[in-house]
C-alpha cells in the first residue's frame, strides 16, 4: 500500500516547461492579469527596531448543536498587540454563543456574549437565504464571525493604533455577502483617517496560472531560478473589483521557510510595502511556524474553537435540553454518534 503511494507521488512530481501567467477565472472583468516576470521581485530586509505596533486579528467558530432549521455555535474573536517580537498589551478575546434559525426567506442570528474585552455594536443579524445558498445556518454563523472580525479590527484601530502602525487581517481583503461590505467600509474609513497600514495574509492560496499550475509554485520557482531568498512579488494583477480592496502580492517572509504567502495591501492608503513586510518578517522567525508572522500564529491559537471544546459543551448541555430541541438535533447527528464509537 505504501509502495503504491510512493509511486503515485513520484508521478505527481516534476517541473513544467511553461508556468503560464496569473489567471483570475471567476471575475475576469474585474482583474487584468500581469504576466509573470523576474522584474516583479523586490528583495527586502527584516526590520527589528520595534517602533511600530503590529496588531493581528483572527476569529474562530464551531457548531455545538445543529438541526435542519437551526443551530447553536461558539464564536471567538481575538486581536493582539506587538512591538516587534514583544507583546505590547494583553487583550481579552470576545467569546459568544450564536443562535441561528430559518425564518421564512431569511436566516436570523442572535449573539449571546459570554465575556469580552471587545465592545459589540450589534447582536442581531438577518441575512437573506438567497445570499447564503445551501447550508444557510452554517454559512450564517461564518458570516457573523466575519462581521465581528471586521468590527474588531475597527475597534483596534480606533483605540490602540496610530499613524503608520500595522494592522494584519487573517485572509484576503475581500467581502462576500452584502452586509459584510458595510463592516469592511467602516474599517477602511478608520484606517484611512489614521493612515494605518492594513495588510491581509492568506494561509492558503488556490490561484492558478493560465497553464493550470499553482500560482504560488510558479512564483516560487521563478524566485529560486534567480537565487532570491526573501522577497516580495508584485504585482499579480490590476484589481478593479469594488468588493476586493487588496493590492495582491506573494511574499516569502523567511529564507529557510518552505512557505510563501499571498499578501494583500489595502489600496486606500499609500503603503511602503518593503518597510511593512520588513516589520512582519522580523516576526516570522519563530520555529513554531518559521516564515509566518508570529502575531498571526498567536491570533489563530487564541481565537481557535476546537472540536474538543464544543464536544464538552454539547455534553454539558445535553441534560438541560428540551425534548423538542433534542428531536430536531437527532435529524442530523447520527454520523457524529457513530464517530464517537
Amino acid at each position: 500500500m505504501i509502495q503504491e503511494l510512493w509511486r503515485i507521488l513520484k508521478q505527481m512530481g516534476g517541473v513544467p516547461e511553461e508556468w503560464g501567467n496569473p489567471q483570475f477565472q471567476h471575475q475576469q472583468g474585474y482583474y487584468e492579469s500581469v504576466p509573470l516576470s523576474q522584474d516583479n521581485f523586490t528583495v527586502y530586509d527584516p526590520i527589528d527596531n520595534g517602533s511600530k505596533i503590529i496588531c493581528c486579528v483572527d476569529g474562530g467558530n464551531n457548531c455545538i448543536y445543529r438541526s435542519p432549521v437551526d443551530s447553536l455555535h461558539l464564536i471567538r474573536v481575538y486581536f493582539n498587540l506587538f512591538k516587534g517580537r514583544k507583546r505590547y498589551k494583553n487583550i481579552k478575546p470576545l467569546n459568544a454563543y450564536l443562535s441561528v434559525r430559518y425564518e421564512e426567506d431569511e436566516v436570523i442570528s442572535h449573539l449571546h456574549p459570554i465575556d469580552s474585552g471587545i465592545p459589540l455594536a450589534k447582536r442581531d443579524f438577518t441575512i437573506g437565504k438567497e445570499e447564503l445558498g445551501n447550508n444557510g445556518v452554517e454559512k450564517a454563523a461564518r458570516a457573523v464571525r466575519t462581521y465581528l472580525e471586521w468590527e474588531t479590527m475597527r475597534h483596534a484601530v480606533e483605540k490602540y493604533l496610530d499613524e503608520e502602525d500595522i494592522l494584519v487581517k487573517d485572509g484576503v481583503l475581500q467581502t462576500s455577502v452584502e452586509d459584510e461590505k458595510r463592516y469592511a467600509d467602516s474599517l477602511y474609513q478608520a484606517v484611512e483617517e489614521k493612515e494605518i497600514n492594513l495588510v491581509g495574509i492568506a494561509k492558503t492560496c488556490s490561484l492558478r496560472t493560465t497553464t493550470g499550475h499553482s500560482l504560488i509554485s510558479a512564483v516560487r520557482h521563478h524566485a529560486m531560478d534567480i537565487g532570491y531568498e526573501r522577497w516580495i512579488y508584485h504585482p499579480l494583477a490590476v484589481n478593479r473589483n469594488p468588493d476586493h480592496r487588496g493590492d495582491m502580492s506573494i511574499v516569502k517572509y523567511h529564507p529557510r521557510s518552505d512557505y510563501v504567502f499571498r499578501t494583500e495591501f489595502y489600496d486606500g492608503v499609500t503603503q511602503n510595502k518593503e518597510e511593512v513586510i520588513g516589520y512582519l518578517a522580523d516576526q516570522a522567525k519563530d520555529p513554531l511556524f518559521l516564515g509566518y508572522p508570529y502575531g498571526l500564529v498567536d491570533a489563530d491559537i487564541k481565537a481557535r474553537v476546537s472540536d474538543e471544546e464544543t464536544k464538552h459543551l454539547r455534553r454539558a448541555g445535553a441534560d438541560k435540553m428540551e425534548k423538542s430541541v433534542s428531536y430536531r438535533m437527532r435529524a442530523l447527528d447520527a454520523h457524529d454518534k457513530l464517530s464517537e464509537l
